[in-house]
């Protein structure tokens, strides 16, 4: 019971911490996050002490909602040291706290309003998506190293600086001039973007897919749709490629969990609504002068779901060709290389790597392992044998174990 209890919390930590945050942080407009992350601390430390006696309760997110409700209270009239003195940092003329809604359609406009205001103009683009990862996808040092290709101190130190600024700032959720949402669109964007990249392809948790994150992106992705001021091509882009790569998710794993690589997919359980979904976005989206990343990664996610031909490979090749003027990345180069490989040859993909090296990145040396099995299955296994040291996600290590095995 005491490790099921355990499990049950770090799960429910991961997805019901962010909902709270934001939550609180609409209500209040704290200009203190600590403040905020005390009270879900506590509100978690009373669940893996009561738990443990008591029993895990029949609706464990409600329970802790209803904790996180009554400690506010309490913080909020008790006005004492202990508590840092709430009623100081809340903006509130009443003596009386409003009641705290943690219903489903609340939590999402509470999560979007949230990154709009951490996106604010005084804090450089990075330490606001930084930010924005950290406080309202729950999103640990790590994987936003992960998400943003850098290392964990570098990040540690954006994030002390962003919280540093956001607290002397008059921080504040507030309704945005037009102005000012288009400023933040942005950054917005690239946040939800690299939620659903997290939660569609995890690179730091033992399952490869985690639905609440894809969930979460796309629900927001779908507020910013209802108001023509946020409903922009970019928009309309990132939800098409969102449709697209979701419908392959049923595809993605086996029943045992483990990934299957796109050639082995079962077509026949991809989502074609989505599809047909995406194909509508990316229409709407379409317009002689919109060139974002998002227009171009859902052309190549539209012809995934063709079928597999020389031709789909040529077309694709074009469309990261065009990409790479626009945006230079780690993911976009090898991506490219490897459909590359596709139109011209393992052989002459591997003179295009000669060009590029990257070698504490995961993806480069499976993409090496790939390029030269078959030809010298040595040198393709040492690859992904770097590979697999470079991996955090177990049931991406049992799938490089997997090309390893077929190699000999």
């Amino acid at each position: 019971m005491a490790n099921q209890g355990v499990s049950i919390l770090s799960d429910l930590f991961r997805k019901e911490q962010t909902k709270m945050t934001a939550v609180l942080c609409r209500h209040f407009s704290l200009k203190d996050l600590d403040i905020v992350e005390d009270i879900i601390a506590e509100t978690f430390l009373r669940a893996a002490e009561i738990w443990p006696q008591n029993g895990i309760p029949e609706n464990p997110s409600a329970w802790l909602y209803t904790v996180a409700k009554n400690i506010t209270k309490d913080g909020f009239r008790k006005k004492t040291s202990e508590t840092k003195n709430l009623k100081n940092i809340i903006n509130l003329n009443s003596e009386e706290l409003p009641e705290i809604s943690f219903e489903e359609s609340l939590i999402t406009d509470s999560k979007l309003a949230m990154i709009f205001a951490v996106c604010e103009n005084s804090i450089s683009p990075k330490s606001r998506v930084c930010l924005s990862l950290q406080i309202l996808c729950g999103f640990s040092v790590e994987e936003i190293g992960f998400a943003l290709h850098s290392n964990k101190e570098a990040i540690k130190k954006i994030l002390f600086r962003a919280r540093e600024q956001l607290r002397q700032s008059n921080f504040e959720i507030k309704n945005l001039t037009i102005d000012e949402i288009q400023l933040r669109m942005d950054s917005v964007l690239l946040t939800i973007y690299l939620l659903f990249n997290e939660g569609y392809s995890s690179k730091t948790k033992d399952s490869v897919i985690r639905l609440d994150l894809i969930k979460q992106a796309m629900n927001l992705g779908l507020s910013l749709m209802e108001t023509e001021l946020t409903k922009t091509p970019e928009l309309l882009a990132l939800m098409s490629l969102f449709c697209f790569q979701a419908s392959r998710l049923d595809a993605r794993t086996n029943d045992h969990g483990s990934v299957v690589i796109f050639a082995e997919q079962d077509k026949s359980k991809w989502d074609q609504e989505l599809i047909q979904k995406g194909n509508e976005y990316f229409l709407e989206a379409f317009s002689p002068t919109s060139r974002s990343r998002y227009h171009y990664e859902a052309a190549i996610a539209y012809w995934h779901t063709q079928e597999e031909s020389l031709e789909k490979w040529k077309y694709i090749l074009s469309i990261y060709d065009s990409f790479l003027e626009i945006y230079s990345s780690p993911s976009v180069i090898l991506n490219r290389i490897f459909a590359y490989s596709k139109v011209n040859g393992k052989t002459k993909a591997l003179e295009e790597v000669k060009n590029y090296s990257d070698y504490k990145n995961r993806d480069y040396h499976s993409l090496l392992g790939y390029l030269y099995s078959n030809s010298k299955n040595d040198l393709a296994s040492m690859h992904y044998q770097k590979a697999i040291q470079l991996t955090k996600s177990s049931k991406e290590i049992l799938l490089l174990e997997k090309k390893i095995k077929e190699l000999m």
